[in-house]
């Protein structure tokens, strides 16, 4: 009976009922929809990092990432590789010697980062080959190719089809160099990306610098992202002296933006709800006070504080409920139609590149979190009867008879 009570008393008085729930529901969307941005951006700039550079996990002779010298390489890479393509949960993985050296044209020259890699098997773990705007992906036969990325190229004055000398520090300690074709020109959402690697044939970098047929890099694709951890215990276990590194470890500030950015929606969220705190509560009392009367009646005739608390409870938990469910699944609804379209930010899209972003944003808000959400929506109904219902609960029926 309190039920059906509750849920007849939230609609009393319709036009203040429709305003905490438009209140409620176009809080919750802005904050959702916010939130989406905020996830949109960071899953944009993780996934860029991840299909360009990182890939989910790399496997290095231990010292090579504090001083990527060119002796750090894996020993008996071959066999390796093989062993990591042949694990479970391993989808694709490559090879690839990195050598940090001199980019050089006769106009300047760059310090650069020179990938040598094989083209077929790099193309299945990241995606270099498809962001091409200028001649071609290692197609062509020149001697020495390389494919350099646009800002490159520009800061070298240097076109599709000109030769480019690479010097570098050999094998031996020696310097060693050589000229390259540009055959190929990149361009992905990161500018200081494209400003820095050079992607070669791995044999042409073999010759030059004289690795023997080593390498530095495996990349590996696992065949379930939410397993890496995993992954990486299991290829550490079976390479106890090379380091196996995820992409959080390879790229530490992505992966605490990731973090950060998940405590911060959240920090939006209740900062959102507790303002919308203070208009439910506020609504609630109103009714509680027009109802004094009615209330005093009520504990007269035998409704006991506890069910008259409870009846407070359930019309802010009716209200709140039904406005949160209306903001969510416009939320929803907008982020779902939004995240396919994207929102073209391209007269801001040289900052975005920065940070290794598109210019269109795809908002996204990942289903885990709304249970969370719900939760939380939940606590605020909860939080907001508090006081209305101890109000409600303290009335002297008699006095409150008489009084009003």
């Amino acid at each position: 009976m309190i039920w059906s009570i509750a849920w007849r008393n939230v609609w009393r008085n319709k036009k203040r009922s429709a305003v905490i729930l438009a209140a409620i529901a176009f809080g919750l969307w802005a904050g959702l929809f916010s939130s989406a941005l905020s996830f949109g951006m960071v899953e944009q700039m993780v996934s860029s990092t991840i299909e360009l550079r990182t890939s989910d996990l790399q496997i290095h002779h231990p010292d090579f990432r504090a001083h990527m010298e060119i002796g750090n390489v894996i020993p008996k890479g071959e066999e390796v590789l093989r062993a990591v393509r042949n694990e479970p949960n391993v989808r694709k993985a490559t090879g690839r010697a990195v050598v940090a050296g001199m980019a050089s044209s006769p106009l300047t020259g760059t310090g650069v980062v020179m990938m040598g890699i094989s083209p077929e098997n790099e193309a299945a773990v990241t995606s270099i080959h498809t962001q091409i705007i200028e001649g071609d992906y290692f197609a062509s036969k020149a001697r020495n190719p390389v494919v350099i990325g646009r800002k490159l190229a520009e800061k070298l004055g240097v076109k599709v089809g000109n030769k480019i000398v690479l010097t570098a520090q050999a094998a031996d300690g020696s310097i060693a160099g050589g000229a390259f074709r540009v055959v190929g020109i990149y361009k992905t959402v990161s500018t200081e990306f494209d400003k820095r690697m050079i992607f070669a044939l791995r044999e042409d970098l073999d010759h030059t610098f004289e690795m023997n047929g080593e390498f530095h890099e495996i990349a590996v694709l696992g065949s379930d992202v939410k397993r890496l951890d995993d992954l990486q215990a299991a290829l550490q276990r079976q390479f106890p002296n090379l380091e196996v590194a995820t992409w959080r470890q390879l790229e530490p500030e992505m992966g605490a933006m990731n973090d950060m950015t998940r405590q911060w929606v959240y920090i939006f969220l209740i900062t959102i709800l507790l303002a919308l705190v203070f208009g439910i509560t506020n609504t609630m009392l109103m009714g509680v006070l027009e109802r004094v009367r009615e209330l005093g009646v009520v504990i007269a005739l035998g409704m006991n504080h506890a069910q008259i608390f409870l009846m407070i409870l359930l019309e802010t938990i009716f209200l709140t409920t039904l406005g949160a469910f209306i903001g969510i699944g416009m939320g929803a609804a907008t982020i779902e139609i939004i995240g396919k379209v994207g929102i073209d930010l391209s007269f801001v899209a040289g900052g975005f590149e920065m940070f290794g972003m598109s210019a269109i944003l795809y908002p996204s808000l990942p289903l885990a979190e709304y249970p969370t959400i719900i939760i939380l929506v939940t606590l605020t109904a909860l939080f907001a009867a508090i006081y209305p219902g101890i109000k409600a609960m303290r009335l002297n029926p008699v006095n409150a008879i008489r009084t009003y």
